[in-house]
């Protein structure tokens, strides 16, 4: 949209909207939740209050981007650009309210969606100003998916989509990447050492024959494959550590006090190790070098003491249904060497 066409003076109106939209944008970051604990606040009645603002805000970005188009209606503009900055506000309004026992990670996912609202509005103001209003270097590092003003719908969405509390939260994240990567991790690895043993059993079969699969060279080298199916063995078991820690620690938790709250934050915490250190061991097995059986030794080890810290930390308070898999799991990975004894 051109920005010639809308009036200077309007123009100076929508700057000085975007730049309260950038305020808004700061708080935003920077809070932490508030301190206290019982405040009564309901994930759930706080998305229903978000839904609705963000309904009537998507409607009035409606009307607002409308009354941008050639011929701009300057009146109309500076009349839509107080009631959006109005629900802006009241949404940044309502998010100061939640307090911090509700979550770590239920908190970073609510201010994360916020913040590409607000991003992706300020952006939008931005195409209609010649003198276009400044973001933070580090916002926009922090938001590369903001690129374009057309986002706005989408992280409306999503805005609408939040967590209704810090379990929600945390398995989302978890599935998505924690035990959904480690999944996807030892399917690649199967499907690696599956090509890599048809591969030899095609050279030993035709080692007389010209048609050889010559330019053939499968991730995982004919030397390496013993090893890279006990090392398989062992991301199964990270697959289903996660998978266990998932189903039956976070999605089956049913009390939401704050030692629980806290609990949804530390699995989370370890098990991105579990996953990173999954990758790690992974690429390990293909390295192009000479010590790359110590770079595997030590990448096992550091998934298995991966795998024992999650495991430790999910035992204090898993359901006593379940206790039994998770003990035999940390004896079977020898936590005692790695961690410290958990009392229930």
């Amino acid at each position: 949209m051109a920005a010639d066409d809308i009036a200077k003076d309007t123009q100076e109106y929508l700057h000085a909207a975007g730049l309260n939209v950038v305020v808004f944008l700061e708080h935003v970051r920077a809070f932490e939740g508030t301190d206290e604990k019982n405040s009564g606040f309901s994930g759930q009645a706080f998305s229903k209050v978000v839904h609705d603002i963000v309904t009537a805000v998507d409607q009035e970005v409606t009307r607002f981007i409308i009354a941008c188009k050639p011929p701009a209606l300057d009146v109309e503009i500076r009349a839509l650009c107080p009631k959006i900055n109005a629900g802006l506000f009241q949404l940044v309004q309502h998010f100061d309210r939640i307090p911090k026992v509700a979550g770590r990670t239920y908190l970073v996912e609510v201010r994360r969606a916020l913040c590409k609202t607000l991003v992706a509005m300020v952006m939008l103001i931005n195409t209609y100003l010649e003198q276009k209003v400044e973001l933070d270097s580090a916002i926009l590092a922090d938001m590369p998916y903001t690129s374009s003003s057309g986002v706005f719908w989408e992280h409306c969405k999503e805005l609408k989509q939040i967590p209704v509390d810090n379990r929600a939260a945390v398995l989302t994240i978890w599935q998505a990447v924690v035990s959904g990567l480690v999944k996807d991790a030892a399917e690649e690895l199967h499907e690696s050492l599956t090509e890599s043993e048809e591969s030899q059993a095609t050279k030993d079969d035709d080692d007389k024959s010209n048609d050889s699969m010559d330019d053939f060279s499968p991730d995982i080298p004919a030397d390496r494959i013993e090893e890279a199916r006990s090392m398989y063995k062992l991301v199964l078991s990270a697959k289903q550590v996660c998978e266990k820690v998932g189903l039956r620690c976070i999605r089956d938790c049913e009390t939401f006090d704050e030692e629980r709250v806290v609990w949804l934050d530390r699995l989370l915490d370890l098990g991105r190790p579990v996953q990173d250190a999954v990758d790690e061991l992974i690429a390990a097995l293909s390295a192009d070098d000479d010590q790359w059986m110590q770079a595997v030794r030590l990448e096992a080890s550091n998934l298995t003491g991966a795998m024992s810290n999650l495991v430790a930390l999910a035992i204090t308070f898993v359901d006593d249904s379940h206790l039994p898999w998770f003990e035999l799991c940390r004896k079977r990975l020898d936590v005692s060497k790695h961690t410290c004894h958990v009392v229930r």
